[in-house]
């Protein structure tokens, strides 16, 4: 409590460690690279080979930043549907009206579950993907009692040319206790909030593998958010 309620909070530090936009950075540069490297070690990732963005404000905003990086406005995307277990973030969006923002500024399809066993189904998901050809597809869900194939997912992405972004905010503490498949294997990239299972402030995380990471950072800040919460 202490530590939240520090001076910190309160400081400006717009931009990346050693590339600041305002002056007296110097211990939030010590903090930030810490906390990337933490975000890094809790996975077991190798820094030659993936970048942890840990300025997001949550996981909504992480997610619009993937998108914004990855995704030109009006290409396609596919999601779990949110009425079967996904994401309002994911695309969702009714026959009436565009729900999330991410149905507003791409083209997005939903996949669903299986009615019968209430598992994904994943053949209909590639014979849908084969089609609509999106350019990323999401493999995460806020309410969906199951683990995820991310193989599955992975073969689907690389048939039709697409991302895969592995939304794993409601499992990410589950997944660095290896309790829970490892998205890190298959994904591009990889979004998760720090206070749900992982038990933390209020923040979110952006992994990305480092031939994107410049893309990703730059869709964070300056692209969706001014500086970041330092807490």
């Amino acid at each position: 409590m202490d530590a939240m309620g520090s001076c910190l909070t309160n400081k400006y530090s717009e931009g990346y460690p050693g590339a600041r936009y305002y002056g007296g950075n110097e211990f939030i540069d010590k903090i930030e690279n810490l906390c990337r490297d933490r975000a890094l070690q809790v996975y077991g990732l190798d820094p030659e080979k993936w970048r942890a963005n840990v300025q997001a404000y949550s996981g909504s905003p992480a997610n619009l930043a993937v998108y914004t990086g990855l995704l030109e406005p009006g290409e396609g995307l596919m999601g779990l549907d949110l009425t079967q277990g996904g994401h309002l973030t994911h695309g969702f969006y009714t026959e009436k009206k565009k729900v999330s923002a991410s149905s507003k500024y791409f083209k997005s399809l939903q996949y669903k579950v299986d009615l019968k066993t209430g598992i994904i189904d994943y053949d209909a998901l590639e014979e849908a993907a084969m089609e609509f050809k999106p350019k990323l597809i999401i493999a995460g869900y806020s309410a969906y009692p199951r683990d995820l194939d991310y193989k599955r997912f992975r073969d689907i992405c690389d048939k039709v040319g697409a991302y895969l972004h592995a939304d794993m905010a409601h499992l990410s503490g589950l997944i660095a206790a290896k309790a829970m498949n490892d998205p890190f294997e298959y994904a591009d990239v990889v979004t998760s909030t720090t206070h749900k299972s992982l038990r933390g402030p209020r923040s979110g995380m952006i992994f990305s593998r480092t031939e994107i990471a410049d893309i990703i950072d730059f869709a964070v800040f300056p692209m969706c958010q001014g500086g970041p919460h330092n807490t």
